[in-house]
């Protein structure tokens, strides 16, 4: 994971686009997200045999009971659209597994602008804002 992550930061560019798997249908059941970088696609998908998360450069494909929706212009991606990967963080539970990702997005050369966190949890992905927090 830690590879693609350097990779996405290194050459991905801008974000251009954000595809939803729902399990049939539901939106509150994301079971993969596609992430359409400038030069290359990244995949972020939970893996239901033990709540962790699997990163990939690939293009989104369905798995039976899966339906792809598009999702570049709800929750928090129009704040990350055109902006590249200025961090990337794996995250790891108390119980050793990496379960998540959280991606800083910014201008080239600037300071964090919008901060998005993927957690796998019950075996679907729930999307996060991270904001500070008010002294």
């Amino acid at each position: 994971m830690l590879d693609t992550l350097a990779k996405i930061y290194d050459d991905g560019g801008p974000l251009v686009g954000v595809s939803y798997a729902l399990f049939e249908g539901n939106p509150q059941f994301i079971t993969a997200v596609e992430l359409r970088f400038e030069s290359f696609t990244v995949v972020l998908r939970a893996v239901p045999d033990d709540d962790t998360l699997a990163v990939s450069l690939s293009l989104l494909e369905p798995t039976p009971g899966e339906k792809l929706t598009e999702a570049s212009n709800s929750g928090p991606w129009p704040a990350c659209m055109g902006l590249g990967i200025c961090w990337a963080w794996r995250l790891t539970n108390q119980q050793g597994y990496s379960d998540g990702v959280r991606l800083e997005f910014s201008e080239p050369d600037g300071i964090s602008s919008a901060v998005v966190e993927l957690l796998v949890v019950a075996s679907a992905l729930h999307v996060f804002v991270a904001v500070p927090a008010a002294a």
